[in-house]
Parts: C-alpha cells; structure tokens; sequence
C-alpha cells in the first residue's frame, strides 16, 4: 500500500451560481446542475474505456466527470483541463446530466484568491475524547443509530439527517457527520479510510437496483476492542448493515457484476479531521478538512431527497 501524507489545513471552497452575483460558502463536493458552475480542481484524466472521450477526477467529488470527444468544444476544453493540471488551479466547471462535463473555464484571479484565501489548523480533539470503542456491542449500538440517521428512515434525531440513500456522491460528507456523532454523542473518536482505483479501471459497486462508479470513497475505520484485542471496522451504512472489515469494504467496491473494469488500488487510512483529498505533490496526498462541519451539512442537505437508483 503507497503511503499519502497528509496537510493540517483546511480550505473554504466556493460555489457560484451564474445568474447571480453573490458568492455563496457550500460544500466543496457537490456536482451541480447545469445552471450552476462551480470550481473544481483536477486530479487526472483517462481515456474512457467504452466510448471516445475521457474521464476527468476532480478532488471535490469522487465521481468520475465525463467530457466527450462529442463535445463541440472537446479540444478546448481538454486544453483547459491540461494548463489548470500544470498550473494546479481550479476550473469554472458546468455539469450536466450528472456526471458529463459541459463547460470548463479558467477560474478569474479573484475567484483564485477566494478558492485559496482560508487555511486553518486542524484542532486537536478534545482530551476525553476516547480512540477505542470498549466492545463489538457498543460499535453495534452506535452503528443502528447510525442507520437510523438516514434521510429516508424517519427516525432521525440530530440537526442534519445522513444521505446514506444516495450512494452516487457525498461519502467524505457521511463520513464527517459520523465522526461528529461519534464524537458528540459518544465521546468516541474514528480515523477514515480512503480507498482509490486501480490503474486499469475504476471502483465499481452493487447499489441494489444499479451500479455505482467511483474514483475514491472514504468511511469512518473505527477501532474495537475484542477481548483484548484491538480490531479495526469500517462503518459505512451505505454499502453495508454492518460493522465490516477493510478487505471485506474495498471488496465490494470491485464488484466485476457491474463491469469487467472494476478495479480497487490502494486504500488509505488518515485522521478522522481530514475530509477529502486535496490535491497530490510531488508523490505526497494533502487533505482538505471541514472543521466547524458547515460543508458536510451543506452536501447532506443537498443530496437528502435524492435516490441512487432511478
């Protein structure tokens, strides 16, 4: 497994909707429709395997966004993509369809300056905080309460319900909103662990009554003790019912039902505080974080009547 470093900062990302002026503070994960555009910085691209054009990875979503070579400004585009990926500087990108590029743009010098302008060090947590959850009952109790969050149970209790419904986007920000609850609740802390595809294809999971595709996810990894023996679990109630294994996690994000390029990399464990990856220099992976938790509610409260499969 390559080893990712990390950086304790975190960043304010902003959306900005074309019919008007006003810069609006969101999360920095959310694909938009296409009268919005937001900024978006690129990680990569691939050719498409099925279809002329390529899939571009963005760091605010780990959904793969398509530009097709259909594109009456494909080559444009394209070259825009290639100097934002040299100069490493956001994009003006306008989505439509849910994951197909339609427009990108250079991002204005004030947009540039406003994308950069907030780092903020990571707080520690709190010293009663505890790293080690007592028992595999215990993680069973949090991880039902969990579930009960979702957005479509009607049983949920806290200020912002969790959009385990709707597996397409959003993991980085179910993921925070645990933590929060593990930590507000529970006086418990968790690490995350990132998971990446593989150089030949994709992530690729069985949503129930579709396939979900992915370029990374992330979930809470929390650690248990079992007669004296420390475990490690993922808690992701959007894939599972429960409590599972790493392996058993990365597994089932290679699911070769949905397609013969399903393939899963690498997968990366970090600090609850990060949020999502960043940006990579020079071999090394920094991560964003969303410390007063204003961007996960926001992703959560956008993707809370949406369904995955439809």
């Amino acid at each position: 497994m390559r080893t990712k470093h990390f950086l304790l900062f975190s960043f304010v990302f902003i959306t900005i909707l074309s019919s008007c002026k006003k810069e609006l503070l969101v999360t920095n994960e959310t694909v938009l429709p296409q009268n919005e555009y937001t900024l978006m910085r690129v990680a990569y691209y691939r050719d498409l395997i099925e279809t002329d054009g390529i899939g571009v990875r963005f760091y605010e979503t780990p959904v793969v966004i398509n530009l097709y070579k259909d594109n009456v400004n494909f080559a444009a585009i394209k070259n825009i993509i290639d100097q934002s990926k040299e100069q490493n500087n956001p994009l003006r990108v306008t989505i439509k369809n849910a994951n197909e590029l339609d427009v990108a743009n250079t991002a204005s010098t004030s947009e540039l300056s406003t994308y950069n302008l907030q780092f903020k060090k990571v707080l520690p947590e709190p010293e009663k905080i505890k790293r080690i959850l007592p028992s595999m009952d215990v993680f069973l109790d949090i991880f039902n309460f969990m579930q009960m969050q979702g957005c479509d149970t009607g049983t949920v209790t806290i200020d912002q319900c969790i959009s385990f419904q709707y597996v397409v986007d959003g993991c980085y920000a179910r993921a925070h909103k645990m933590r929060q609850i593990l930590i507000d609740n529970y006086k418990y802390s968790c690490e995350k662990v990132f998971s990446y595809e593989g150089e030949d294809g994709y992530l690729a999971v069985d949503a129930g009554d579709c396939c979900v595709y992915w370029w990374y996810h992330v979930a809470p990894l929390v650690s248990v003790n079992e007669d004296g023996i420390i475990n490690k679990y993922v808690m992701d109630p959007s894939m599972f019912d429960g409590p599972v294994t790493i392996d058993e996690w990365t597994g089932a994000q290679e699911n070769e039902e949905c397609t013969p390029y399903a393939d899963f990399g690498e997968y990366d464990i970090q600090r609850g505080q990060f949020y999502s990856p960043w940006g990579e220099w020079g071999g090394v992976m920094y991560y964003s974080t969303d410390e007063d938790y204003s961007s996960t509610n926001s992703t959560l409260y956008w993707y809370s009547d949406l369904e995955t499969c439809y």
